[in-house]
């Protein structure tokens, strides 16, 4: 191993980016891969008499976490360049093959069954023996048991999906809409047109360039009064992904991909891709998440039709008789500017990235004792925060920040890294855990402060809250201390959690400062604009849930005939969600499912469901009690992946899981 290459030292040294090239970080990944394939085979003959835990389990988890670190590691430089870019997917589809390979080796199989029926194997700990489970668990639905060519075609099929899924995420790239004439601009705050005016000079433009991007088409869509510009605007965001031709559309590739999976899972002998895919997630089984989601349908239903009826009448009363998509936001941002209720606009200057990130390591201090200490480590852009992870006098970890826009960052990249789980290996050595959370929050213009409104506030916490999950698991191996074993859902719960915080009226008043003069917002204040926000809250829901029936539908009878559109107008009826206008495609754009939530979605309402009812239990105790937090960390997060999540839900609780909390938050029930 060249210990001079940036991406392959140990783990208490962080990556030095200001050290990685493009030769440098290929290198890293020749030699993993290389690393990883043939140190399995030794580990295969050398074991094959008495497998142990140490030079047999512990061994394996050694090369499963350098080779992940390495990729993970990776991810920020996605967009570095088009070589960069190529470089990173590229392996990316080698790590999946590799993992595929891993998974299908029967030899390797054989080992972890016998370490588990055999005496030292049976008298492992209980983490260690959840570990030996995990893998028997993945084994058998990984095509271990298939045959030479079943495995072949099996690779195949992997082959064939992970270049599906590239594809289609190259197709979402769109150029933006530039502007020559600012009367265009007529309604939108002026710290949004010097952003866009930013956007045109940074692409070597000139006026205003409005990027095909979530949080600048909202922006736009809420504030712009010229009509036509909402409307351009509004077509251009919902036809990403869509093209003429027929082949090169995303309609197809999803299609294709749907049916792909399909013939795995049968192949895998499941009787459909949601029946395999639920496996490896929290929530249950097939016919029990469609249950949760038929049932959140037929409660929100009727207040979202009642929603839509009262909008259609606000439209009328402000002249828009027949309104449109791209009036939607427009109308509504209108109507509730008629009243004297703080605005989001007002809202964002209380809230400068410095605050919200002091207010955030606070938030770990007081719940977990996890001091977060900024340390200038490097980083792949100047504007990345970094800090070291204690916890009780000792460093557990290392957190990246990365919450602005800059060039080169992807757009929409709302998300979070694990580069290093937590872990033990077999000499004893802790190795510490790294985690980078993504959001993003526009630069700041002008020398000022980047300022969040409160979807970026949602946004951020919500990562945090994934970082938290990841540097306070306590399990000791790579397997365990990787929460993305707990599957989508078991994920998600913990950053739909952490939003809760920045719901809370007090609270949010408590964190306020003004950038310009420090005065926080008045408590009253502030609960008037969340309730304001609050009603918004269940057109959300409707829409994600309406994604998620489709999700679902679409993977668990993809052959059966109907299009795309057909699936995505049931899942919107049943939920009483806004019917699509004749151009949208939707799924031409829905990233979630050739990103890893296929069949998955309903994750994000599965968690926002469980996590309104964690937080009662801080609502009755106090937001920062000390005492709350740390049962949380011992009953949901300490344990990792090593049990059940719903023990976690339930000891945490002291009682079953409700969806009550959920349902009257959104007035319903």
């Amino acid at each position: 191993m060249d210990t001079r290459n940036p991406f392959l030292q140990h783990s208490k040294v962080p990556l030095d980016y200001h050290a990685v090239t493009l030769d440098n970080m290929l290198a890293a990944f020749d030699f993993v891969l290389q690393a990883h394939e043939h140190g399995i085979a030794r580990i295969i003959d050398a074991q094959q008499t008495h497998p142990t835990w140490d030079d047999f389990v512990l061994a394996i988890d050694e090369l499963d976490a350098q080779l992940l670190a390495v990729f993970n590691a990776s991810l920020p430089l996605l967009g570095r360049g088009e070589d960069w870019g190529k470089a990173v997917l590229g392996f990316y589809g080698k790590v999946v093959e590799r993992f595929d390979q891993k998974l299908t080796n029967g030899r390797l199989q054989a080992l972890y069954e016998r370490l588990a029926r055999r005496a030292n194997g049976v008298n492992l700990d209980a983490h260690k023996r959840a570990t030996l489970r995990w893998y028997l668990d993945n084994f058998a639905i990984s095509g271990t048991a298939l045959d030479t060519d079943g495995k072949a075609r099996l690779a195949e099929l992997q082959r064939q999906i992970t270049t599906l899924r590239g594809q289609y995420q190259l197709n979402l790239n769109r150029p933006g809409l530039r502007i020559d004439d600012e009367a265009q601009l007529r309604g939108i705050p002026q710290r949004v047109r010097d952003e866009l005016a930013s956007r045109a000079r940074e692409a070597g433009e000139r006026g205003w360039l409005i990027a095909c991007e979530t949080a600048v088409t909202e922006t736009v869509l809420m504030y712009a009064e010229h009509r036509p510009l909402r409307e351009s605007v509004y077509r251009a965001y919902h036809l990403r992904g869509v093209s003429e031709d027929g082949q090169q559309d995303n309609g197809t590739y999803l299609q294709r991909l749907a049916e792909l999976l399909d013939e795995k899972a049968l192949l895998l002998g499941f009787a459909n891709h949601p029946e395999l895919s639920l496996q490896a997630k929290s929530a249950g089984g097939l016919a029990q998440v469609n249950r949760f989601l038929h049932d959140l349908a037929d409660n929100l239903r009727p207040a979202m039709i009642e929603r839509r009826s009262r909008i259609e009448s606000q439209a009328a009363v402000q002249g828009v008789s027949d309104p449109e998509p791209w009036d939607m936001s427009f109308l509504q941002a209108r109507h509730k500017a008629s009243t004297k209720v703080l605005s989001t606009e007002s809202l964002r200057e209380f809230f400068p990235l410095p605050v919200v990130v002091s207010a955030l390591t606070q938030l770990a201090e007081k719940l977990f004792g996890l001091v977060l200490v900024p340390k200038p480590f490097a980083a792949w852009d100047d504007s990345v925060q970094t800090f070291e992870a204690w916890q009780d006098n000792a460093l557990i970890g290392f957190l990246y920040l990365d919450a602005v826009q800059h060039p080169g960052k992807q757009p929409d990249w709302v998300s979070t890294t694990y580069i290093r789980s937590r872990r033990v290996n077999a000499e004893g050595v802790y190795q510490e855990a790294a985690v980078v959370v993504f959001s993003d929050i526009p630069a700041a213009v002008d020398g000022g402060q980047p300022l969040l409104d409160h979807l970026s506030l949602r946004k951020l916490y919500h990562e945090f809250g994934h970082a938290l999950h990841h540097l306070l698991v306590r399990t000791t191996n790579h397997v365990l201390s990787n929460v993305s074993a707990l599957g989508t859902d078991g994920v998600e719960l913990f950053g739909k959690l952490f939003e809760r915080w920045v719901w809370n009226a007090d609270y949010l008043a408590g964190i306020s400062s003004h950038q310009w003069n420090g005065t926080k917002l008045d408590r009253t204040r502030v609960e008037e604009c969340l309730g304001r926000l609050r009603q918004d809250g269940l057109e959300e829901a409707a829409g994600h849930l309406s994604l998620a029936l489709f999700d679902l539908d679409l993977h668990a009878t993809p052959k059966d005939g109907r299009t795309l559109e057909q699936r995505l107008t049931d899942a919107r009826a049943r939920c009483g969600y806004w019917p699509l206008a004749d151009f949208e495609r939707p799924a031409h754009a829905f990233q979630h499912l050739v990103s890893g939530y296929d069949a998955g979605y309903y994750a994000y309402l599965w968690s926002d469901v469980h996590a309104f009812d964690l937080f009662t239990r801080f609502e009755a105790q106090g937001l920062l009690d000390r005492g709350t937090g740390r049962a949380l960390q011992e009953a949901l997060f300490a344990p990792g992946a090593s049990r059940p999540l719903r023990e976690g839900i339930e000891a945490f609780l002291g009682r079953a899981p409700s969806h009550l909390p959920y349902l009257r938050w959104h007035g319903v029930n």
